[in-house]
């Protein structure tokens, strides 16, 4: 269960109101009055949050005049009975787009810890690629935090917002640009303390055994990828997306992006280097394998986060906010309190209209023409 609250001006109250019960169905909504606006709160399945958030914007709030504030509750009692919606299948996202906004613009943000794990997560994988041991591999997919960017970038897209797409695509390319440069460190390393290495990967992919370094560079003179490759980024874009409209933004959820990305990141890098300094041309062409591997992992990632963030129905944010003006003016008297007023004719005196609070709609942006804006006398009138 989710508590709305929402916040409004007191001409708008009855519309609002009649509009919740008409249209949004809601039932046991209270209503409180304070010196300038009014409060009106009220209870909602999870299922129902996103398609109340829309129909409240539709109509201006949160957008025109007034504030919506969305709280979990962790238990409600008494316990409403579940409704059988037979024949329907709930689709719709269980948070509102503005809080799956806030979730993975948090994730996505570029921080010390958020480097520290991409370094410690990347290095992982080099050792785990070059002690073929697919635990540490995994471990470091654990590790990583590439599914905040990856999710940003799509996200952004969907809602049109420019600057968290900017965002996921730059702090993307930088861990990805760190976990490159773990495995150049890794490749000089082992060109100089054990340089039978790539004699053994070669090796390897004479008598086509399947390496972790292998299996994840393709094999020379074949296709650099199979289909596998193409399920595991088409089902981890789409799953990633599904959680986190869901609220799940745990580190096990980014075990699908992570295994997608980091270990070819750091495999492509790591064989071109070695490759190259061994003078090995299987080396070097299987690092560019890793390459076009991660590359299109990240292409189709992106595409079916994309998709299934349509499929949930998530829709472009409100480009501007409304902004609330208190232009109240408290006189506290010998005769008033805060909690009641002693003279029973100031009780029963109706609040003055220049004593309670304004919402004025934000400006709106300036046309790209330069042209001079309308009256602003005129839309108050409106």
């Amino acid at each position: 269960m989710k508590q709305v609250q929402i916040v409004v001006p007191f001409e708008k109250t009855e519309a609002v109101y009649d509009f919740l019960l008409d249209v949004l169905m809601v039932k046991n909504i209270m209503k409180f009055t304070s010196d300038n606006a009014h409060l009106l709160t009220f209870r909602i399945p999870d299922d129902a949050a996103l398609d109340t958030m829309e129909k409240l914007k539709s109509r201006g709030v949160g957008v025109e005049y007034g504030f919506i504030d969305i709280l979990d509750l962790k238990a409600s009692l008494p316990r409403e009975s579940e409704e059988v919606r037979e024949g329907i299948m709930q689709r719709d996202a269980s948070l509102a787009v503005e809080e799956i906004y806030e979730n993975v613009k948090s994730q996505s943000s570029l921080s010390f810890d958020f480097l520290a794990f991409t370094i410690f997560a990347a290095a992982m994988a080099g050792f785990g690629l070059i002690m073929n041991n697919v635990t540490i591999i995994v471990a470091s997919m654990l590790l990583s935090p590439l599914m905040g960017p990856m999710l940003a970038v799509a996200l952004g897209y969907v809602v049109q917002d420019r600057n968290l797409f900017v965002k996921g695509t730059v702090n993307e390319f930088i861990s990805l640009g760190l976990s490159l440069a773990v495995g150049v460190v890794l490749a000089i390393i082992i060109a100089g303390a054990s340089p039978n290495f790539m004699t053994l990967v070669e090796n390897d992919v004479s008598a086509g055994i399947y390496t972790e370094i292998t299996r994840r560079g393709g094999v020379p003179d074949f296709f650099p990828f199979s289909s596998w490759d193409i399920g595991v980024a088409v089902f981890s874009g789409a799953a990633v997306a599904i959680s986190v409209t869901r609220g799940d933004m745990s580190s096990l959820v980014g075990v699908a992006i992570s295994a997608a990305l980091m270990p070819p990141a750091v495999n492509a890098s790591l064989m071109v280097v070695l490759g190259a300094l061994t003078g090995s041309s299987v080396g070097v062409s299987i690092g560019v394998n890793s390459f076009l591997l991660l590359g299109m992992n990240i292409i189709l990632i992106d595409i079916f986060a994309i998709v299934m963030f349509r499929i949930k129905r998530l829709t472009p944010m409100a480009d501007k906010s409304a902004t609330w003006r208190a232009v109240t003016e408290f006189r506290q008297t010998r005769s008033e309190s805060l909690y009641h007023i002693t003279n029973e004719e100031s009780a029963r005196k109706p609040v003055a209209p220049e004593a309670a609070a304004t919402f004025t709609p934000a400006a709106a942006p300036e046309p790209d023409d330069k042209e001079e804006p309308p009256d602003s006398s005129d839309e108050s009138a409106g």
